[in-house]
């Protein structure tokens, strides 16, 4: 084990040159808005009203017990929804989210058997938020994009402004600050033009969007904003989220005096409003505050404090940020054992949950404490994985970037455009002053030929300034249209390395999942419209995992590189190829029937066979085809569906072959 202790110091350091990342998690405490009844409802708006009344002073038990019987007196299913939603609503604020996913799986149901398509946004919408709030972020964006796609079909413009700002926070938590960037700036776009959206939601996470971005000012000026948007509704539901995620920011740039400020606030909001999820954020953003400040012992009372509810009312996420914290504090005090183990508690969720920020800091800090424990394999291993993790996260920095650096440009690009205008409002003012004159000078001429040339001398004068100010304002004008035009090359220089970064795959070099899909949704529309062939190649790279154990991930990598070479060299310049994903690669051949598919797909596999490989066994791949063969599918994951059952049958029949969809005799 010699040659671990000299190569562990150097990993040691490299990660922790590496830079500190922290997961910003409003939705901790953000909880779903109830609506608000007008003063004097009748009927089942009666009832809601006096429930939230009742929840809103901390009685549940009696804005359950109001509910309860309002579904015996409204038995209608529209009225069913709207008491179910209330009380999913309730429980949701209570931290008891298994009776909430109930109720809304029954607003769901009922939506889709009477097809419904509003009453079945909102509902996929709520379990989204559900799901987000419970940690499990792939299901939350799934359906908060099928919530979109509803909301865009009935050209709900106030849905869609909601829908984007929540799919934005998801974006933004799994380091995709472009697309969440997009989002963001779409729903300002329509709520500026109308829409009705939380406002200080948007503002909210653009404050963590740049706090993610380490620009501490720029993100307190969007949450100072937010902040502002919520206390002129007087909610302190919606308030209390951003007090949080102001102390979060403060404890991110080392103000932990305010930061302890802010968080004290948010405590006392969630307290007023019995929220344990409230409760458990402002707990550890006041814990996190304290030990900045040094004062370990009382740090750790409120961050075990916070953990026990957090523990009993399932926030997993923000239970495993308590853990890490805790850590921090063991490893502070010397009980390397006990901040092994709770690193370990936290790294189970943080690897679950796609953080790959997150999960590279977790790292940076238990690899050291392994070191001290002198479990030096197991510190190799992660060492080696957090310099990975380094690498996609330098990739993940350019493109976060790159987003806000376009949209910044574009602010100013906006900004040059109405300096120009003013300046042309200028210019076509001194013409109608200098018009003006000249029509007072011909009426000077009527009354006597002295006062014509004292008047002709001074509009000459005059006419002589305004024609200095006004070739002025025209070099002016040229200038700023000129820097518009450097602008606009500068912006597009900078589009076409966004567009890059975010279409390609960093390893192999040829496109990502994203932009196949993109590319795939487009030919399936042309191919759907004009009865045209499409057929679609799914690869595997046989054995894969056994070249990752056995030589390592640096030779597996070196594999999937090679591999994505010899296939884009074996087709023709333009073909779409992509890495699906892992050792995955799809081909995408428009126009093209199973037959020829096949030929292609076996060519392909031949082609890797013969790769010369050197330390290595022979690489080899297997291939499923799938073609539409004039069949009208429903969707285009039908195609996929069937490409990967073909695939799968490949492998089960031996591997290095190629199986064509729905025909059992292998190629």
């Amino acid at each position: 084990m010699s040659y671990l202790r000299l190569l562990l110091p150097g990993l040691v350091l490299a990660l922790t040159l590496g830079s500190a990342h922290a997961r910003l998690d409003p939705d901790a405490q953000t909880q779903p808005e109830i609506e608000q009844e007008v003063e004097g409802a009748t009927g089942v708006s009666a009832r809601l009203l006096d429930a939230s009344r009742r929840a809103e002073r901390g009685d549940a038990e009696g804005a359950v017990a109001v509910l309860q019987q309002a579904a015996i007196d409204f038995s209608d299913p529209l009225s069913l929804d709207l008491i179910d939603r209330r009380r999913a609503q309730i429980a949701f604020r209570s931290g008891d989210y298994a009776e909430a996913r109930q109720r809304y799986a029954q607003v769901l149901e009922r939506a889709a058997k009477r097809r419904d398509s509003a009453a079945l946004a909102r509902a996929e919408a709520d379990i989204a938020l559900l799901d987000r709030r419970t940690g499990d972020l792939g299901a939350a964006m799934a359906g908060l994009e099928r919530a979109l796609g509803l909301f865009r079909q009935l050209g709900d413009r106030d849905g869609m402004a909601s829908m984007l700002t929540h799919l934005a926070l998801i974006r933004l938590n799994k380091g995709d600050y472009s697309a969440a960037l997009e989002a963001l700036n779409e729903s300002l776009r329509l709520q500026s033009e109308g829409a009705k959206a939380e406002l200080e939601r948007t503002y909210h996470y653009l404050g963590l969007l740049y706090a993610g971005l380490r620009e501490y000012e720029t993100a307190r000026t969007h949450l100072d904003r937010g902040l502002s948007e919520a206390r002129r509704l007087g909610d302190p539901n919606r308030e209390a989220p951003l007090l949080g995620s102001i102390a979060r920011v403060a404890n991110l740039s080392r103000d932990y005096s305010r930061a302890l400020s802010w968080a004290l606030d948010a405590e006392r909001l969630a307290e007023r409003m019995d929220s344990p999820p409230g409760r458990a954020y402002a707990a550890l953003e006041r814990g996190r505050a304290l030990l900045g400040m040094g004062q370990v012992q009382e740090a750790r009372d409120v961050l075990e404090k916070g953990a026990a509810i957090a523990e009993r009312i399932s926030q997993s996420g923000t239970l495993a940020d308590f853990r890490a914290e805790l850590a921090r504090i063991a490893a502070l005090e010397g009980r390397i054992d006990d901040a092994i183990a709770l690193w370990d508690t936290a790294l189970g969720y943080f690897q679950s949950g796609d953080d790959r920020p997150q999960l590279y800091t977790s790292y940076r800090e238990l690899l050291p404490l392994l070191v001290q424990a002198g479990e030096s394999a197991r510190a190799l291993a992660l060492a080696q994985e957090g310099l990975r993790l380094q690498e996609e996260i330098s990739g993940l920095d350019m493109n976060r970037r790159l987003a806000v650096l376009e949209s910044e440009n574009r602010a100013r690009e906006a900004q040059r455009e109405i300096e120009i205008l003013k300046r042309d409002n200028e210019i076509s003012s001194m013409r109608l002053r200098e018009e003006r004159n000249q029509r007072w000078t011909g009426w000077a001429i009527s009354l006597s030929l002295l006062a014509v040339l004292a008047m002709l001398a001074l509009r000459y004068r005059e006419s002589r300034r305004s024609a200095l100010a006004l070739g002025a304002s025209n070099a002016a004008l040229q200038q700023s249209q000129a820097a518009l035009q450097a602008a606009h090359h500068q912006l597009e220089q900078k589009a076409e390395l966004l567009a890059m970064a975010a279409s390609t795959d960093p390893l192999t070099g040829i496109s990502n999942r994203r932009e196949f899909s993109r590319r795939f949704g487009e030919h399936w529309r042309q191919a759907s419209e004009q009865g045209r062939d499409l057929s679609l190649v799914l690869l595997d790279v046989d054995h894969f995992k056994q070249v990752n154990d056995k030589f390592g991930h640096a030779a597996g990598d070196s594999v999937l590189t090679e591999v994505a070479e010899v296939l884009r060299n074996a087709l023709r310049g333009g073909t779409a190829l992509a890495r699906w994903g892992g050792e995955e690669f799809a081909v995408l051949l428009p126009n093209v029937d199973r037959d020829q598919a096949a030929a292609l797909a076996d060519r392909l596999r031949q082609a890797v066979a013969s790769m010369p490989v050197r330390e290595l066994p022979s690489i080899t791949i297997s291939a499923g085809v799938a073609s539409l063969e004039g069949r009208r599918l429903n969707r285009p994951e039908q195609l996929l569906d069937e490409a990967d059952a073909a695939l799968y049958q490949a492998k089960t029949l031996g591997r290095n072959r190629v199986v064509l969809a729905g025909q059992a005799t292998p190629r």
